[in-house]
């Protein structure tokens, strides 16, 4: 069974424990992560994704929602991508699933998808760590959402300064 913020009796079910409902009122949560959640569980009980997929967050974007998790990605894609067709249905809008916790280019290349990522430097300056990622100026054409919803997205994941050079 996929690791979620809700358990699993919640998941079964329409109502939320109240564990669960004070989590969604103190923000830790959101109805999307509920969601989510519940579509995970009946996904997991067809086709046995596994507990080696911990679900963390998702967040709209707008032209996409951002699934963000931990553990084995191909899993929640499946063979030919089998589970992420039945998931997109399922949500109704397209996906970009995120894997964090890894190499940050990794992170990054996930939520570029078909766009290469040529590099990604730390910078370290008095404020903090930053982060510079580097696209080939070419590729930026192939994004498969808009700019401004993917460096939002990007905000989310890295959770911290960042900044796009096109080399």
């Amino acid at each position: 069974m996929v690791r979620a913020p809700i358990c699993e009796v919640c998941q079964r079910s329409d109502f939320l424990c109240p564990a669960d409902e004070e989590k969604l009122k103190r923000g830790e949560i959101s109805e999307l992560d509920v969601r989510i959640s519940r579509i995970l569980y009946d996904l997991d009980s067809k086709y046995r994704i596994g507990d080696t997929v911990e679900f963390v967050r998702a967040f709209d974007m707008g032209s996409f929602v951002l699934i963000l998790v931990r553990g084995e990605i191909g899993r929640l894609i499946g063979k030919n991508g089998k589970v992420l067709r039945a998931f997109r249905r399922a949500v109704g809008k397209p996906l970009r699933i995120v894997e964090i916790d890894v190499d940050t280019k990794k992170t990054v290349q996930d939520l570029f998808g078909n766009v290469r990522v040529a590099g990604v430097n730390i910078i370290f300056k008095p404020e903090g760590k930053a982060y510079r990622i580097l696209i080939p100026r070419r590729e930026i054409r192939f994004l498969s959402f808009p700019f401004p919803h993917v460096k939002k997205a990007l905000e989310i994941v890295l959770d911290a300064p960042f900044e796009i050079k096109y080399v």
